[in-house]
């Protein structure tokens, strides 16, 4: 009897198959699992944040029922312009040259004569400095008008629209204080920005939800509509109003990741990798995996409307999360003072992917590290799968586009050398 060695396009089907299917079999069997060395990469690491968060305003024109500012009851003040010069002098004294600034709300455009003198400001100093500052501003869009979209277009600022795919997806959730949705809106946004200039950073970031998780169609869609890049967060147990995962829900999330896996591998192939940014960075830090799913303090901080400094924005306006301290009082050449996370239970210390996730991220898988447990949710442990089916698959990306498109594994890292 003879055998026949598979043909490369063989090998290559049945390595997308395995990872869409069976991807933690795969990845512990065939790939040989996470490095060793990876816990001690964690506890090593410097706490000076390079993405900073900046809070412009806690008011809204819209009443999204899904809103974890308002859940957590945050005020609703604004940010002013002698804290936001104050903001400035902190952020351009934290060791580092290329600094993150995102502007994040409420709806941040309802106070941009304050963001756009933040943004001058820190231009003006990082350059007697020699810093290279980066902008992004988290918005609705719905506020952009012709006039202000010439202030938002700038080789140094990427506009994120929050907008959930398909109008029935998103207009069911975000809506305005009537009830109308805010769909037509948000792309109106779109539209001016692109009329500004075609090469606008304009990016779509999309909260999946119970009924709306096709994240093919839904990537399909933002593509079509001209979105530059795309990031997807989960609605999770701690937001505010309905909606939340059942099982037979998160069951089908799981089942449409492994679908759009495939179309995310193709669309690195072809060369437009970030139709999930999130993902893209995991498969950029390989082999070595990422350092955690929370940022808190290593990579990034909260500046509110006064000027202190929270681990997180969905941590802000928690009474057990107190503020880090202030601009003010923290001395910016020394690593913050962040709170122990809580120690992890033995199932979640013995997990593979600890290593990986460093105790959960409630924007990702509904865990939150820095938070006392809570109430017993029944769907963690799918969550818990649904995030290590997520290592897994980014670690064998990494390998097959190594081994077969290396061209487009360089794409998706430069992604991540360049913040904009």
């Amino acid at each position: 009897m003879t055998t026949t060695n598979p043909t490369t396009e063989e090998l290559q089907e049945a390595i997308l198959t395995f990872a869409a299917e069976q991807p933690e079999r795969f990845f512990l069997q065939g790939l040989d699992g996470p490095a060793e060395t990876q816990p001690e990469k964690c506890e090593a690491e410097q706490q000076w944040p390079q993405s900073f968060m900046v809070r412009l305003s806690g008011r809204c024109n819209l009443a999204c029922d899904y809103c974890f500012d308002s859940a957590n009851c945050a005020p609703s003040d604004h940010l002013d312009q002698p804290t936001a010069e104050r903001i400035a002098d902190y952020i351009l004294a934290v060791p580092g040259n290329k600094p993150l600034i995102s502007f994040l709300g409420g709806e941040p455009l309802v106070n941009w004569s304050v963001g756009s003198f933040l943004v001058n400001t820190i231009r003006r100093k990082a350059c007697s400095l020699g810093k290279d500052p980066y902008f992004t501003i988290g918005t609705n869009g719905t506020l952009i008008t012709s006039a202000l979209a010439k202030d938002l277009v700038a080789p140094d600022l990427t506009v994120q629209i929050s907008i959930d795919g398909l109008q029935r997806g998103h207009d069911l959730h975000r809506r305005y204080p009537d009830g109308a949705g805010s769909y037509q809106a948000a792309l109106n946004g779109l539209r001016r920005l692109r009329a500004v200039s075609k090469d606008a950073r304009v990016d779509a970031q999309v909260v999946l939800t119970p009924g709306n998780s096709d994240l093919t169609a839904i990537a399909k869609e933002l593509r079509a509509r001209g979105f530059r890049r795309i990031s997807f967060l989960h609605l999770t147990a701690e937001a505010n109003g309905p909606g939340l995962w059942s099982e037979t829900d998160l069951r089908e999330l799981m089942l449409q990741r492994a679908k759009f896996f495939r179309y995310f591998v193709q669309s690195a192939i072809e060369g437009s990798p970030e139709v999930d940014m999130r993902f893209a960075a995991q498969v950029s830090s390989q082999p070595e995996g990422p350092d955690g799913l929370c940022g808190c303090g290593r990579r990034e901080v909260y500046i509110d409307t006064h000027g202190n400094i929270y681990p997180c924005p969905r941590l802000y306006g928690k009474a057990e999360v107190p503020a880090l301290g202030g601009c003010e009082t923290l001395d910016p050449r020394n690593p913050l003072p962040m709170p122990k996370a809580r120690p992890a239970d033995e199932e979640c210390a013995q997990c593979w992917a600890f290593a990986w996730c460093r105790g959960g991220c409630s924007f990702q898988c509904q865990k939150c590290a820095l938070l006392p447990p809570g109430r017993s949710d029944p769907t963690q442990k799918l969550w818990c799968d649904l995030m290590r089916a997520q290592f897994a698959r980014a670690a064998i990306t990494h390998y097959f586009l190594r081994r077969f498109h290396p061209e487009a594994l360089d794409r998706i890292r430069s992604i991540f050398a360049d913040v904009g």
